[in-house]
């Protein structure tokens, strides 16, 4: 089934610099269209009243004013709703590229998404932002649009800004190494009901690698099942399950079946914006032996 993190084999769309710009106008003027024609529904509650304006000529036949106004706002309220579809649509091929590793060319999709839409879309728009400059390597341009989806107002949706935004937040500080940021984030996330994700689990698989502490590590990403594991999170657990076992020193813990396997990467490069400010991961991605950890005085 179809869902908006699945890649898809549809056509991309070419990119057009213009059409953010053309969008507004076109929300712009289905605005202007139902502000107009809002009088002529008024108009119509009193049917006796018709009689009393003018008829407009349309060129193939006339229509009392009142009628014609009705029109111009059931016309913008048609382009309010294609606008509508138009931003979903952008959206859904943003994650779409986001998913087949192309987050350059989903920038560009969600930005126009984020800035035509309404708080819903603009919420989703900054978290799948923040979600593609982080895969891009760009920690601070993740962080900042992150920290934007708690501006998107009382319109907002929970599941992003309660649970995934925070994990995403907490995981970015992690890999920064700012661990006690990172749990102040970790301690944010709030699951909505009926929610079994396990939001939380990069992040602290992280932190606790981050701290040398890799038993604890293996046994935190083994203690939650594959199916509770955030979908987008799943490649990067593997990655970071497989470096904490290569850290083991000897130390034997067994795989656990039904969690995220450990899993190495044949190209190292698809998951070096994990390693950006962590040497020792960028070592184990590149298949070198990781240097020793400096640890503070």
């Amino acid at each position: 089934m179809m869902t908006l993190t699945t890649p898809s084999l549809r056509p991309s769309f070419k990119h057009d610099p213009l059409l953010e710009a053309r969008l507004k106008q076109l929300s712009h003027l289905s605005g202007v269209m139902m502000f107009a024609g809002f009088g002529g529904i008024v108009m119509l509650l009193d049917p006796s009243a018709l009689a009393d304006f003018s008829e407009v000529d349309l060129g193939v036949t006339q229509v009392p004013l009142p009628i014609a106004l009705a029109g111009v706002f059931c016309a913008g309220l048609a382009l309010r709703h294609w606008l509508g579809w138009r931003v979903n649509q952008l959206e859904r091929r943003g994650w779409e590229l986001l998913q087949a590793g192309r987050p350059d060319a989903a920038i560009r999709s969600l930005e126009v998404a984020m800035s035509t839409g309404g708080n819903i879309a603009r919420g989703r728009g900054y978290y799948a932002l923040a979600l593609a400059w982080f895969r891009q390597g760009d920690y601070e341009r993740a962080l900042a649009f992150g920290e934007k989806t708690t501006w998107v107002g009382r319109k907002r949706d929970a599941r992003i800004c309660d649970a995934q935004v925070p994990a995403l937040m907490a995981v970015i500080l992690a890999l920064y190494g700012e661990l006690d940021d990172a749990r102040e984030w970790v301690g944010r996330i709030r699951r909505p009901m009926f929610d079994e994700t396990d939001h939380a689990l990069l992040a602290q698989a992280v932190m606790l690698c981050r701290e040398g502490r890799y038993v604890e590590a293996v046994k935190r990403i083994q203690r939650t099942v594959r199916e509770d594991v955030p979908e987008t999170d799943v490649g990067a657990v593997a990655v970071i399950h497989a470096f904490a076992r290569s850290r083991l020193g000897g130390q034997l813990v067994p795989l656990k079946p039904g969690c995220v396997l450990p899993q190495r990467p044949a190209r190292g490069s698809e998951y070096e914006y994990l390693a950006c400010e962590w040497p020792e991961l960028a070592a184990f991605l590149r298949g070198e032996d990781a240097p020793a950890p400096v640890l503070d005085a």
